[in-house]
């Protein structure tokens, strides 16, 4: 028996295996099971020991669910190395999940806690290479409020939405984006060259999200962050709109740090990790919005 030549380690805390009505026991096996992919979600490789100390489960009963877990295709073993690791099974698992998620349905509830949290508008930009596009939005109550119609193209360079995705993007992405850019002016705020937007982008990568300070609309400033896929590659964006007059020039970081963690929150429902980290045609900047 495994037990025998490995050392105990200690038994996981927490609720009793349920005694009441029928499938407890298994119920507590699926939780195990689960418990064991979730390390190995997070390491490349690792031993059993390793599974053991990091769930709190016995080492016998880590090894049962490896095998079963082996069985199904869901975790790998070597056996040169006797280290364990995801299966190939748990890719097409997970690939199901791929194929369904639609940003907008999962960015609902993000979007209205944000907009409950600062009582500004909310919008949901999707990036689709080389378009800023709005395709959701939570609405202010207020008498005056920020308003980007569903579909309409925001402009790269002057938008907080824009710069947010600009910023997370591969240095070979932004170039060939900001290579055929017109920088449109819309205010006189607005970046006029690409060596300012580079500079003002800097910053961006730097705190995490974007500032549109009366860049786009008179009157109007917007702090905006990037929603990340799991490849760390930009979807689209959150920002969040308010009239120059309830939110000041001092006030905007404010904003700027609420959107940061709720695209942040966001990234992970959608890329399903958190966020550390098509056709070539010629962007339009100008836009509408």
């Amino acid at each position: 028996m495994i037990d025998s030549i490995l050392p105990q380690a200690p038994r996981r805390r927490g609720r009793p295996p349920s005694t009441n009505g029928e499938g407890g026991s298994d119920i507590q096996s699926l939780d195990r099971a689960i418990s064991i992919l979730e390390v190995l979600a997070g390491i490349d490789f690792t031993s059993l020991a390793e599974i053991s100390r990091r769930t709190g489960l016995p080492l016998s009963t880590v090894h049962r669910q490896l095998q079963t877990l082996q069985h199904r295709g869901l975790v790998g073993h070597d056996i040169e190395t006797g280290l364990w690791s995801v299966g190939v099974g748990l890719f097409r698992i997970g690939s199901a999940y791929l194929r369904i998620r639609k940003l907008p349905e999962i960015a609902r509830p993000v979007l209205r806690m944000l907009q409950q949290e600062t009582g500004e508008t909310v919008n949901l930009t999707a990036f689709e290479d080389p378009f800023i596009i709005c395709v959701g939005q939570a609405e202010s109550h207020a008498s005056v409020r920020a308003f980007f119609r569903p579909g309409s193209e925001l402009p790269l360079h002057a938008s907080a939405a824009g710069k947010a995705v600009l910023a997370v993007l591969s240095p070979e992405s932004r170039d060939r984006l900001l290579d055929g850019c017109i920088y449109t002016r819309f205010t006189g705020s607005t970046h006029s060259s690409q060596a300012s937007l580079l500079a003002d982008l800097d910053q961006t990568a730097r705190r995490g999200y974007a500032l549109d300070n009366e860049e786009h609309s008179l009157g109007m400033r917007c702090a905006g962050a990037a929603i990340l896929n799991e490849f760390g590659e930009p979807v689209g964006a959150l920002s969040v709109s308010a009239p120059n007059f309830r939110v000041t020039e001092d006030q905007i970081a404010t904003l700027g740090v609420a959107v940061r963690a709720a695209a942040q929150r966001l990234t992970a429902l959608y890329a399903g990790r958190s966020a550390e980290g098509g056709a070539a045609t010629t962007p339009n900047c100008s836009g509408l919005g």
